[in-house]
């Protein structure tokens, strides 16, 4: 296993990555939605940012309301290492 895959691994076993990549899986989210699962704003916020600078979560823009807002959805990548992950899971069982 390469060092970006360990880095990841890493990443995504912390407190609340996995909840918030769970809960991105479908659909994007608006921050206050996420909450939800990150009662804290800035943990929220420091996850969020690390997710966006491992490419497993970007920000974008959707217009809501006649007005643009900023939702956070999975990439592509974070689909990939949450079917990763949840079969790990389901393999142990």
């Amino acid at each position: 296993m390469g060092y970006g895959k360990l880095r990841i691994l890493n990443l995504v076993l912390q407190p609340y990555v996995l909840e918030v990549l769970r809960e991105l899986k479908n659909n994007p989210k608006r921050f206050k939605e996420l909450q939800k699962f990150v009662k804290n704003e800035r943990t929220l916020s420091l996850k969020l940012a690390k997710l966006q600078d491992y490419k497993l979560v970007e920000m974008t823009h959707l217009k809501t309301d006649g007005k643009y807002v900023n939702f956070y959805m999975i990439t592509n990548l974070g689909k990939e290492v949450l079917t990763a992950i949840e079969d790990i899971k389901l393999s142990k069982s």
